[in-house]
């Protein structure tokens, strides 16, 4: 199974206020979960820097953070458009039937009746119900529902659905 180094939980808006915040965009399941992190990583180019959190507030739909690191707007500006990540330690656990991207990603998919169809390649975040890419011979697009997705099982690599009628056609 593909293990990043690596999990995206943010993009860098734009600076914010006079002491070097920064506004994000949570690109995770509950921006709450910014509360429980010390340290971030912060990717440019090949380039990793470790920043601290020294303060989290949320406003509105966004996190409003404050790195040790950063100081002035000036310096937040550098910042602006890059993905906030964390390392999978970091990453806390997830209430039951609900998995991170990274762990859905290359399950090798079959249907009740055994029949394989791929391996999930991408997920379509629709704002709604995700939507899972899977590819091999044809591509399918399959709805993360628990009307059709029967069975996850991690340590197997495996998915089992029960696709709707039409779905797979």
């Amino acid at each position: 199974m593909y293990m990043p180094a690596d999990i995206v939980v943010g993009r860098i808006l734009s600076p914010w206020g006079v002491k070097g915040e920064v506004k994000v965009l949570p690109l995770t399941y509950s921006a709450d979960r910014f509360f429980e992190l010390s340290e971030v990583t912060i990717r440019v180019d090949e380039l990793e820097r470790r920043l601290t959190i020294e303060n989290c507030r949320i406003q509105g739909k966004f996190v409003i953070l404050k790195f040790s690191e950063i100081n002035s707007p000036e310096e937040a500006s550098r910042y602006k458009g890059l993905e906030i990540l964390i390392t999978e330690e970091e990453s806390p656990p997830l209430p039951d039937g609900l998995y991170y991207h990274y762990q859905i990603i290359g399950l090798h998919v079959y249907t009740t009746e055994k029949r394989y169809l791929g391996v999930i390649d991408s997920i379509i975040e629709t704002g709604g119900i995700d939507v899972y890419v899977i590819k091999d011979d044809r591509e399918y697009m399959i709805p993360a529902t628990e009307e059709v997705i029967k069975e996850i099982d991690l340590e197997k690599k495996v998915m089992i659905i029960e696709p709707m009628e039409g779905l797979l056609q």
